[in-house]
């Protein structure tokens, strides 16, 4: 699969290896398809990482739903007891809010002309509002139950 890269001209997705990009006749170095590439392949990198992180959003109602479930079954239930699968159910809702923080670490910064872009790193912002708010709700559910 040949690489990709917006024309700095008119912005069109080209194939690298072109002198001249085909839509707008724009002269096209090695250099700058190279440096274009990898501008182009962070951003759809980004953008699929973003994709990822907001369909985890849909864990959230099963999250809180767990969390009513859990005061509940630990007050009497030897299985839920345990403090090994206290453990395992308490760090549920963290690993989405570490995703979304690192989402920002590695692309928060990045600089890209990808028109999905500013869509996807918006919705990272809504995910790690969310997951910080379900992770504080969590954290008191547990603090309730032990």
């Amino acid at each position: 699969m040949s690489k990709m890269f917006r024309c700095p001209s008119c912005k069109e997705v080209i194939r690298t290896g072109q002198p001249v990009c085909q839509y707008c006749n724009f002269s096209i170095d090695g250099p700058t398809a190279h440096a274009e590439t990898l501008e182009f392949q962070a951003g759809i990198d980004a953008c699929a990482a973003a994709n990822h992180i907001k369909s985890l959003n849909y864990a959230a109602p099963v999250l809180l739903l767990m969390d009513a479930a859990f005061l509940f079954l630990w007050s009497g239930d030897e299985f839920f007891s345990s403090t090994r699968m206290r453990i395992y159910i308490s760090i549920l809702p963290f690993g989405s809010l570490a995703g979304a923080l690192g989402w920002f670490t590695k692309y928060g910064g990045l600089q890209t002309n990808d028109p999905d872009f500013p869509e996807a790193k918006q919705a990272v912002k809504k995910a790690l509002i969310l997951w910080a708010i379900l992770s504080a709700i969590h954290v008191a559910v547990l603090v309730k139950t032990l």
